[in-house]
């Protein structure tokens, strides 16, 4: 442990706050985090998050206002839905092994109820029994996703059409939800090597509100690798954090971001 981790570990322990979350964050917090959380690390990167008025909130328009740049009142009233928080874990836990003494909230913002294709957003804090029992959901999604993705076949064109047979889309429905042209649904399931983009799968996947790991199922089968630019970090957003919105719900983002948005009758 260098002596930056260990100042902030005495820090920590000077100033417990019996199992509370914490939301507003002093710099050497968010700075540790950084550095032992990286996934955080790479939303931050990505400017999925950002470090508005000491909190780290989701970069969405409805958190953070436009013009001051400081969180809207909305992201105040409701900040376990869109903030990172700490938790102190009591004194003598992690005091020995000289681990860390906080814990982030980051898994319950992006993992939790969100891991359920047929999950509600969480509403707030959750107790130990509530994340209990989360947790047991999300070990039965993983074993449901498993189990669908044993039985795909290897090619795109085959994932997607037994994606849209489990799902109950036709070609003219999936065609309304993700803004993707049917003669483009209708040669992806057809032609094996019609060219795929990022943004067109994204689109399809979202469509049939399609669980992230089916999406990046889909993704490799195209031979599509996001890249590390900002277009591709907000369609990997999109796909991971609202794949159950509606493409326009999607556009109110990237327009935010000033990106190019998904247009009607898309094609590749």
């Amino acid at each position: 442990m260098n002596n930056d981790t260990s100042f902030f570990s005495a820090t920590v322990i000077q100033s417990q706050l019996n199992g509370k979350v914490k939301y507003v964050l002093s710099d050497s917090e968010v700075l540790e985090l950084y550095y032992t959380e990286p996934r955080l690390a790479a939303l931050i990167e990505m400017d999925i998050i950002k470090l508005i008025d000491h909190h780290l909130v989701v970069n969405l328009k409805e958190f953070i206002t436009p013009k001051t740049k400081h969180l809207s009142a909305q992201a105040k009233r409701n900040k376990s839905a869109c903030c990172i928080g700490i938790q102190y874990a009591s004194k003598g836990q992690y005091y020995k092994s000289g681990e860390n003494l906080i814990t982030c909230t980051l898994d319950i913002l992006l993992r939790a109820a969100g891991f359920l294709e047929k999950g509600e957003a969480d509403k707030g804090t959750q107790t130990d029994a509530e994340q209990k029992k989360e947790a047991s959901k999300i070990d039965s999604e993983i074993a449901r996703l498993n189990g669908i993705l044993s039985t795909l076949p290897g090619s795109f064109s085959g994932s997607l059409k037994s994606h849209m047979k489990r799902k109950g889309y036709t070609e003219e429905l999936l065609a309304q939800e993700s803004w993707i042209s049917v003669s483009t649904i209708k040669q992806y399931r057809q032609k094996e090597d019609k060219e795929k983009t990022l943004k067109t799968v994204t689109a399809l996947c979202i469509g049939m509100h399609l669980h992230p790991w089916l999406t990046e199922d889909l993704l490799r089968k195209a031979g599509i690798v996001p890249k590390a630019t900002k277009l591709d970090g907000a369609y990997r957003f999109l796909y991971t954090a609202h794949y159950k919105d509606k493409i326009e719900d999607c556009n109110i983002y990237l327009k935010s971001q000033g990106l190019p948005e998904f247009t009607m009758r898309e094609k590749a």
